[in-house]
């Protein structure tokens, strides 16, 4: 029997978790703050459930306030959601189905928008509360832009690192399956160094042009804010980027919360 899910409390610590097409990210948000950010691989079923246990046996009362969810994974979102509703006797809250995103979107087709992107630019413009790019360096890479006005108002999307670097390999004859490196030269060496650099490299060069067109439309340079599991790697060598901060989609999963919270006279 399903219990009766428990008041809203935007005092009581809440699990947001992030589907992604590689990695799920989970943590416990309370008091402003993410606690314990967890990764497992997506369609590693046991590691989500034993991440999710970790922050679910340390929540007050015995079980969390509600259990958030963003997902670009329709087949991974629905077992979480069985699986979470089995471990909370209360459903998951999913960020564009059962509430709302956490910013206005001005695009073609608000529906068909990454709900992942969203968040991590309803992130940043609450940090900021001015206009800003937001690049996430992920499986795929994401260049977003928010106007002054907090609203998403679009962006572009190229491959990540690793993507680019299996698709050479898979749609050539003789070019190697590689880890993504830096060299300490300017030119590849050999055959690695050479896709290393030439993903690299391009990768960074195609992300300085999309913030420079974007200024070019701000008439102004941009807050460039970068998140991702490859953000770490790659900014060193962006020049261009001002901040890096981790795990921004899991803080604009519990911003979504938040205002769905405000929306109920919370």
């Amino acid at each position: 029997m399903i219990l009766t899910p428990p008041k809203y409390d935007p005092d009581a610590p809440i699990i947001v978790i992030d589907v992604g097409n590689t990695s799920t990210k989970l943590a416990t948000f309370h008091g402003g703050r993410l606690k314990t950010p967890l990764a497992s691989p997506t369609f590693d079923a046991a590691a989500f459930e034993e991440a999710f246990d970790a922050h679910f046996s340390a929540a007050a009362h015995g079980r969390p306030a509600a259990t958030i969810i963003s997902s670009v994974v329709p087949d991974q979102l629905e077992r979480i959601r069985l699986f979470t509703l089995a471990k909370t006797d209360q459903e998951a809250l999913v960020v564009g189905e059962s509430i709302d995103l956490p910013m206005d979107v001005s695009v073609a087709d608000a529906k068909a928008i990454g709900v992942d992107r969203v968040c991590t630019a309803a992130a940043s413009y609450e940090k900021l509360q001015r206009g800003c790019t937001v690049v996430s360096f992920g499986s795929a890479v994401t260049v977003d832009l928010v106007d002054d006005d907090g609203v998403l108002i679009g962006g572009a999307i190229l491959p990540g690192l690793r993507m680019q670097l299996r698709a050479l390999h898979e749609f050539t004859a003789k070019l190697p399956l590689v880890e993504p490196g830096v060299p300490d030269s300017a030119f590849g060496r050999n055959t690695i160094e050479a896709l290393q650099i030439g993903v690299y490299r391009g990768l960074s060069g195609a992300v300085r042009a999309l913030v420079e067109s974007y200024a070019a439309h701000l008439n102004r340079w941009p807050q460039v804010v970068a998140t991702g599991g490859d953000a770490p790697f790659l900014a060193p060598h962006c020049d261009f980027l001002d901040t890096v901060v981790a795990d921004l989609t899991l803080r604009g999963i519990a911003l979504a919360y938040e205002k769905f919270l405000a929306g109920k006279g919370v």
